[in-house]
Order: C-alpha cells, then sequence, then structure tokens
C-alpha cells in the first residue's frame, strides 16, 4: 500500500488537493443495511464524512471453567477533518498524511472484517477462530452454510432455510458488502492446510493385555450399531442398529435371546426384570420433526418381547435416556436428550400428578444437540445435579443443579465451552487425580458436518477440578476423529485408564487408531497403544461389559461405517456383510 501511493506524482495530488478531506488513522469503518457500506469501503476522499454508529452486538466469550464474558462492540465516532492548503509545503504534508491514512484504512478493513464476524458469527455459539479450520474448508464448505443464517440468499440453500421456521436466522441480515468482509477475513487469517497432529508418544501396537475380535462371529450387520448396552444383573447384552432398525438381545454367554424389529433406530435401553424400555430415534436423518418415542416391551417367560406400550412420545431425535426418582416420590423422572438437528432440547418427564401414564415434561435447556448426561451431586448438597454435553453448534458442558427437591429451574453453569468446529462425541465424569472430586474425560472428533478434513484438535481432554467446578484442561491426547471412551482401571493398578474410538482416523496412513487404548502412568501421563483390528472400519459407540464376570472389564465396540449411512434413508432388509461389526476387547490383564 505505501508502495503504491508513493507511487502517485506530485502534479496528481495537486490536482486532487481541493477535494481531499483525509481521515484520521486508525479509525474502523463499520456500516451495515441496506446503504451499501461496510468494511468493505474504501476512505472517501471529501469534503464531508458521515459517522456511522454501528449496533451493540452481544457476544459471548466462554472458555472452560464456564467464565462468561460480555463484550460490546460499538463503532467510535467519525471525526471530521479538512485541510486548505496554500503552499507546496501543504501539498507534501497532505501527501504524506495521504499515505498513512490509505494504508492504516487498509489495516482497518482487515479490523472491521474481524470485529464484524465477532458480532455476528457469536451470536449462536462461541467465536470460530479462521485457525481452526483451513481457507478451502471455510471458503467452500462452512461460509456458505453459515450465510443464510445471517440472512442473505444463497441460491437454493437459502429457500431451504427460509422455508424452515426452527432455522434461527439474525433478525437483522448482514449487508453484501458486510459478508465480503467476513468471508475476506476468515480466508486471509485461515491456514492453507492445517497442521498435522502431534503426539506426545507413538502408539506400539497390540497391547498383551487385551484379546480382540468379533463378539459374535459370523454376525451379519448393516454395520451402523447405533446401541451397545450391558445388563448384568439381568444377563442381557444389547446390539441396536440403524438400516434394520433391529434390537437384538444375548446372554452373557453370547446366545441370541430375542430380535426386536422396530420403527426406527434403538439408540438406547433401561432393563428391568420383567420389561425393557427403547428410547426410538425415529427419522435419525438430520431433521426437525418429534418422531422420536420411548417404547416399552414386555418380557415373556421364554425371552420374547410382546405388547409395546409408547410411555413417551413427541421426541426430537432423541439419543439418550436415564431414569431416576429425583424428588424421592417414588415415581422415577425420564431425563432424555433429544439431539434434534434445528429443534432440540434437554428435557425431565415426569409421571402426572393423577398416577397415570401421561408424562410432564420439564425443558431443562431447550437448544439442540444434547447428547449425554451424568447425574452426580457436583455440589456437595447430597442432592443429584445433572452434568450434560451439548453438541450442537454452541458446543459447551453444562451443569443443571438440583434444588434439593427435585427441581432443576434454578441454577444452570456452563462448566466448559468449545468452538463449533470442534465436533464433541462424548464425555464422562471420573477422579483422575484422587481428590474425590470428579474431573471431566472430554472427547471430540465428529467430522461429518461442513468440515471434512483431519483436524489436529480432534482428540480426548482431561478437565481438572478444582473443587468449585472450575476446570482446567490438564491433559490432551491427540486423536483424528475420536467418538467414545471408556473409562475404568483396565490394567487393575489403582488408576483410572481410558480406550477410546475413532469414526474418523487417519485410514490411509494409521488405521490402526480407529481404537486406543491410554495406559494411567501417573501424573496425567499415558502410555498409548493403538490396534490392528481398528483397520478397515469405522469405530463409534462402546459398552463396558465384565462379560466372563472375573472381575476385569471388558469393552464391546460398534462399528459405524460411513459408507453405509446412506442406507438409512433407504429400504432395506438389513441383512449386510459386516461380520465383525460388533468387537469384544476381552481384558486378560496386565503382562509385563
Amino acid at each position: 500500500m505505501y508502495g503504491s501511493v508513493s507511487a502517485l506524482s506530485e502534479s496528481l495530488v495537486l490536482m486532487e488537493l481541493a477535494n481531499v478531506t483525509p481521515v484520521c488513522a486508525g479509525v474502523s469503518r463499520l456500516k451495515s443495511g441496506a446503504d451499501g457500506g461496510g468494511a468493505d469501503a474504501r476512505p472517501q476522499l471529501s469534503k464531508s464524512v458521515i459517522a456511522m454508529r454501528a449496533p451493540i452486538a452481544r457476544i459471548h466469550t466462554l472458555g472452560i471453567g464456564g467464565r462468561e464474558n460480555y463484550r460490546s462492540h460499538q463503532e467510535p465516532d467519525i471525526v471530521e477533518s479538512m485541510f486548505a492548503p496554500s503552499s507546496v509545503v501543504w501539498c507534501r504534508v497532505v501527501l504524506t498524511l495521504v499515505c498513512i491514512t490509505l494504508a492504516s484504512c487498509g489495516r482497518s478493513s482487515q479490523t472491521a472484517g474481524e470485529k464484524l464476524a465477532q458480532a455476528n458469527c457469536a451470536v449462536c455459539h462461541m467465536f470460530p477462530d479462521p485457525q481452526l479450520l483451513d481457507k478451502k474448508t471455510w471458503v467452500s464448505g462452512v461460509l456458505p452454510q453459515m450465510a443464510p443464517r445471517l440472512g442473505l440468499p444463497a441460491g437454493s440453500l437459502y429457500e431451504e432455510t427460509s422455508r424452515n421456521p426452527y432455522v434461527t436466522v439474525l433478525s437483522r441480515p448482514v449487508s453484501q458488502t458486510d459478508w465480503q468482509a467476513i468471508v475476506r477475513f476468515y480466508e486471509e487469517r485461515a491456514p492453507v492446510v492445517l497442521s498435522e497432529q502431534s503426539l506426545p508418544a507413538e502408539p506400539q501396537l497390540d497391547p498383551p493385555f487385551f484379546t480382540t475380535g468379533p463378539f459374535i462371529p459370523g454376525l451379519q450387520s448393516s454395520a451402523i450399531i447405533t446401541l451397545l448396552k450391558a445388563d448384568s444383573v439381568n444377563d442381557r447384552i444389547f446390539v441396536g442398529e440403524a438400516v434394520s432398525n433391529t434390537l437384538r438381545i444375548f446372554d452373557f454367554n453370547r446366545h441370541l435371546k430375542s430380535t426386536l424389529r422396530l420403527g426406527s433406530a434403538p439408540t438406547d435401553v433401561i432393563s428391568d426384570k420383567d420389561r425393557i424400555l427403547v428410547l426410538e430415534s425415529g427419522n435419525l436423518a438430520p431433521n426437525d420433526e418429534p418422531s422420536g418415542s420411548l417404547v416399552a416391551y414386555q418380557l415373556a417367560g421364554d425371552g420374547s418381547l410382546r405388547r409395546p406400550v409408547t410411555v413417551i412420545d413427541s421426541l426430537f431425535r432423541p439419543v439418550f435416556v436415564e431414569r431416576y426418582d429425583f424428588d424421592g416420590d417414588g415415581r422415577p423422572e425420564y431425563v432424555i436428550c433429544e439431539f434434534g438437528n434445528n429443534r432440540g432440547r434437554l428435557a425431565l418427564y415426569r409421571a402426572g400428578a393423577t398416577g397415570g401414564s401421561r408424562y410432564q415434561r420439564q425443558v431443562l435447556d431447550a437448544s439442540p444437540g444434547a447428547i449425554r448426561f451424568e447425574i452426580r451431586d457436583m455440589t456437595g448438597d447430597g442432592a443429584p445435579d445433572i452434568v450434560a454435553l451439548f453438541a450442537q453448534a454452541d458446543e459447551r458442558i453444562v451443569l443443571f443443579e438440583n434444588d434439593g427437591a427435585g427441581r432443576f429451574g434454578g441454577r444452570q453453569r456452563v462448566l466448559a465451552r468449545f468452538p463449533p468446529v470442534y465436533g464433541s462425541m462424548y464425555f464422562t465424569l471420573a477422579d483422575f487425580n484422587g481428590d474425590g472430586k470428579p474431573d471431566i474425560l472430554y472427547v471430540n472428533g465428529d467430522n461429518f458436518d461442513y468440515s471434512r478434513v483431519l483436524k489436529p484438535y480432534h482428540g480426548v481432554r482431561i478437565l481438572e477440578n478444582d473443587g468449585r467446578n472450575n476446570f482446567t484442561e490438564r491433559y490432551f491426547f491427540p486423536m483424528y476423529g475420536a467418538a467414545h471412551a471408556i473409562v475404568a482401571d483396565f490394567d487393575h493398578d489403582g488408576d483410572p485408564d481410558i480406550l477410546v474410538t475413532s469414526n474418523f482416523a487417519d485410514s490411509l496412513r494409521h488405521p490402526e487408531r480407529g481404537i486406543v487404548y491410554l495406559e494411567n502412568v501417573g501424573r496425567y501421563e499415558f502410555r498409548p497403544y493403538a490396534f490392528s483390528v481398528a483397520a478397515g472400519s469405522q469405530w463409534n459407540v462402546m459398552a463396558s461389559v465384565d462379560i466372563n464376570r472375573d472381575g476385569r472389564p471388558d469393552v464391546l465396540i460398534g462399528a459405524m461405517r460411513l459408507q453405509s449411512i446412506t442406507r438409512i434413508s433407504e429400504t432395506s432388509s438389513g441383512t449386510g456383510r459386516e461380520p465383525a461389526a460388533v468387537l469384544l476387547f476381552e481384558n486378560v490383564g496386565a503382562k509385563r
């Protein structure tokens, strides 16, 4: 910029001198609306300058620990400044000022683009830093999907968005000029390619303390396993899958006891002695229809299932359920994660006051993306609280405090918040430092949205609790596409170890890292191991089970082959050709 301005001849400056009004350096031109201004506006060399003031925008900046800050963005008044030179000396002064002005305006354009991005791209979620994705993915993948939500037309995508009443769109649309400044900001600041993951240690292959293989040799499956769960009390292992929409029940000797064909994919189950309650997803593809349900099936003496009764209906793509008597009245409530799409919620369902079969819904959080929760007394008052992970757009872990009477209408606290491209998948509470306080194990690796590139920040994190529910990251193991984890003392040495799956591993270079075992060696150090059996598929759901009842935790791992996802919307008998869709990791003990 300086070079191009200095190349101008002094005579050209003199010719325009009477019309020059330099603007003070460092002033941002922030305009929005239909006036054609915005971050792309170049300095106007005229006798008048119109001062614009942008509306205050509330920006959430929340990080680990739940500390929330509010920043307001407001444009400063532009100071009008005019010169009336009468000599060549003044000409040279003006030339210098023009150089400074134009150069600073170039910098202001970048600053304005960044401010526009912060003001408009942090309304619904944490501000996404340009460094999180490469240029191509921002420009071709993510930003075109975000444009309609900011009120910009984008062809058929905008038309579809405008027809969907559940899509969040800014009430005050961003102007085309401002949008171009936002795009330019991301394009200029983003890297050409993302850095590769740097592991603290190279994983050793096939540790000796697990034997691995198919759970049921020859079992045919669609390889889209949506549910794995074990009930040791009633000797049941549940395997649910999409496409065929079946729920199979095995005993601990791996004998098939019953097969239940459902109207949609099963995502969770509650197992009682004489009945099971199955959480059915409804339409598993992203949608906003409340077609999911919780259905009860009676168990006959021969193990067959009959007389289905809908317990709760009209659920938004539900994925997780637990039953708990929060108010101590002898009638347990159901807490359900309704992941949804644009609509969703985390809700508590109470039995009606009359004792009938109808349940009353209390919405704890009306945003989509609720994927998992745990019930734990986090405040030390003896009342069980709810800690939930939300994995859609505003990715965060939230504490819902129990008021002591089993109600949750009061205080909520964000324990950790993550950028919207992190791909949150799973969390669990476990004490990693032995202080008696629950820490958080957080897993992120979802990669099936608008940014399907290997991300260096995917992996497993331990967030340490300071005893007051403030959390600080103490450990990170990078793992492309990390999906699910089981925390247990696998090697029987008294501390928690971690077994992790990946649904988006680097299948070309390291397919064996689709399943990784992290052996705890103390003080937030873990020795990594990978498994040959992981190659050839993608892995997701897990379940802890002591299948041989030897006191050592074993693990079931289910496949989710992305090549099979398209079959969800197709009519299919579910007769797949995936004999190893469910693996059994049998713990044989540590061997040194």
